[in-house]
């Protein structure tokens, strides 16, 4: 075969399929260039999903008429200079293959002007072929059109989506370009019709607002951060505002949109303990950072960069994260408008957060100080009424009553006193519980519901950390050791993780043919069945709030099955001393599935059910 170089015109459409995917593509090529003329008032208008046109108009510096035809040729830009150019990128265009590659695919056409005396001058370029400079009335900046998008590539229509699909995606282009450069006034029209409009401000907040919504922004904390060539800033979802589909996750980088899995995933493990792992978390993060700490010149579209230091930028991305989380008030607020009876009939979602949740209340940050005194409850002149007479409150003890009596309503209160040690219950703080589930106190902040296994199940966990750092669980040697009988793989894999679960306070040993003999359990378990456990421990589940590690996810399994359960009768003595121990935690406003330890129903709210206010 001989070798031989391509023509022109093929090595053209060969750039612009890299660059050029659909029409969303090449409006976020005609806006970084707007934006880098400087632009403050830019107008987008599409038609046709952006197949028939896609057309950007800026007031920018514009471009000379001589330069016109080089702003088609391949390899032209006036972003870089030399090869050390390349390492202190600070534009978004610097290939100098976008208009080009456009030019090849489309029928397309500048209109340009550098002064305000109305004169201009307009180039066409059809298929990669040139026009004649010609001049025409013009006001300052820049107009772009590009027209009949792929006319003379068939075959990549077929790879499109249909006109609403693609026009959506142009849509999220430029809003997600709108995120970024809250200083430009961006316009958008589809159709003819104005879809976006967003006047320039100085607040970052307001941008956010103004594309995604004033109730998505209401559900978001801030993000900060500060590395060494670093400063991170941006907006984090609060785990009541989770979803199983994200609203967003961008990442921008000194002003560039770009997709990083590593990024994605330093949020996600930050978060991994405050929702569930069938959540996902909303997220803007926006990365200054030196140019010369990061390579954008790794892919065609520039969608993708390479940090020189990916751990330090992981590590300050994931500490930002969880800083934030464990500086916000997590506590869902249940809303008024959302305990009718519709919404009770309906089935719960995932993750067991109440559809009534309003996650907008939680971006003030509480102190440890704070969250410790409004877990435990003030005191009040005020007493819970001893006389409850509906099943869930007659269920379990009243405060208030002590000794022999909360004893008698307790019947559970002696296996949960092993796992619960007493302290001395303040006088005048009051407790309830209800249906031998739920615990409810005031705080100042409201009324707070709190699911007694979600917040146990915290407790166990965070304590046998800490004493897994140390060594191992303590342990209890059984008297007459027992025989299990295992399947094999089961068998099999035990005796391989045999370390591990020593660790956690389990000691087996093999008794032959897939038998274990188990010499030792952990201290903390009474009444459980051994069978069941040692099994649980064996292959722990891997969806425990997305808790990565095998040894991790056997502490979780173990805090499970020793938690008080649903139904567990508790006495005053050790509700106060279960909300004692969750005080003073790093967190304790989610189990380590990532649910919801409890729930806050605001004064105002309770005002509005009994319809003391707003009627």
């Amino acid at each position: 075969m001989t070798i031989r170089q391509l023509p022109r015109d093929v090595i053209d459409r060969i750039a612009a399929g890299e660059v050029v995917e659909r029409p969303a593509a090449v409006l976020k090529e005609l806006l970084e260039n707007a934006l880098d003329a400087r632009a403050r008032h830019v107008d987008v208008s599409i038609e046709g999903g952006g197949l028939r046109l896609v057309r950007v108009a800026d007031d920018g510096v514009g471009i000379p008429a001589d330069e016109l035809p080089a702003a088609f040729a391949s390899h032209a830009t006036s972003k870089l200079v030399d090869v050390d150019d390349l390492m202190h990128i600070v534009s978004f265009g610097f290939r100098g293959e976008a208009l080009c590659s456009i030019g090849a695919v489309s029928r397309s056409s500048i209109t340009s002007a550098t002064g305000d005396d109305g004169r201009g001058h307009r180039l066409a370029c059809i298929a990669g072929e040139l026009g004649s400079v010609e001049p025409v009335a013009a006001a300052r900046g820049t107009v772009v059109e590009v027209r009949e998008l792929f006319f003379n590539t068939p075959a990549r229509r077929q790879f499109l989506g249909s006109e609403r699909t693609e026009a959506a995606r142009c849509r999220e282009t430029l809003m997600a370009m709108a995120l970024v450069h809250p200083d430009a006034h961006l316009r958008l029209s589809i159709d003819g019709v104005l879809r976006f409009s967003s006047p320039a401000t100085e607040q970052l907040a307001e941008r956010v607002v103004a594309v995604h919504g004033r109730e998505f922004f209401d559900g978001l904390t801030a993000l900060h951060g500060r590395g060494d060539a670093c400063r991170l800033e941006g907006f984090l979802s609060l785990p009541a505002a989770a979803r199983p589909r994200a609203r967003a996750q961008q990442l921008f980088v000194n002003g560039r949109l770009v997709k990083d899995r590593q990024i994605a995933s330093a949020v996600r493990l930050a978060c991994r303990d405050f929702i569930p792992p069938n959540l996902q978390p909303s997220w803007i993060v926006y990365l200054t950072i030196d140019p010369a700490a990061v390579d954008v010149n790794v892919h065609p579209t520039k969608s993708e960069v390479r940090f020189r230091s990916p751990d330090d930028v992981f590590r300050l991305v994931h500490h930002a994260t969880r800083q934030a989380l464990l500086g916000a008030d997590l506590a869902p607020r249940v809303r008024a408008e959302h305990l009718g009876p519709s919404r009770a009939r309906g089935p719960a979602p995932a993750g067991g957060v109440s559809g009534g949740l309003d996650p907008g209340h939680g971006r003030a940050a509480v102190p440890p100080a704070r969250r410790a005194a409004a877990a435990s409850g003030p005191p009040s002149t005020e007493a819970w009424s001893g006389g409850a007479t509906s099943a869930g409150a007659a269920a379990g003890p009243v405060a208030g009553e002590s000794g022999p009596a909360a004893a008698t309503q307790a019947p559970g209160a002696d296996r949960v006193h092993e796992r619960l040690p007493h302290t001395a219950l303040r006088p005048a703080a009051r407790y309830l519980q209800v249906l031998d589930t739920y615990l409810v106190h005031d705080a100042p902040e409201g009324l707070v519901l709190i699911d007694q296994h979600a917040l146990h199940e915290r407790v166990l966990y965070a304590r046998w950390q800490r004493q897994l750092a140390e060594g191992r669980l303590p342990c209890q040697r059984l008297l007459v050791p027992e025989t299990l009988a295992l399947d094999p793989a089961l068998h099999a894999a035990a005796l391989e993780r045999r370390d591990e679960l020593l660790r956690c306070g389990l000691e087996i040993e093999d008794f032959g043919p897939d038998t274990l003999v188990v010499r030792s359990v952990p201290a903390v378990l009474r009444g459980e069945s051994l069978h069941d456990l040692v099994v649980a421990l064996i292959a722990p589940p891997e969806a425990h709030g997305g808790i990565p590690s095998g040894l991790d996810r056997r502490l979780f399994t173990l805090a499970c099955h020793a938690a008080v359960k649903a139904g567990d009768s508790l006495a005053e003595a050790e509700i106060a001393e279960l909300l004692q121990q969750a005080a003073e935690l790093e967190h304790d406003t989610s189990c380590p599935h990532g649910r919801p330890t409890r729930l806050v129903i605001g004064r105002i709210e309770l005002e509005r059910l009994f319809k003391r206010s707003g009627f």
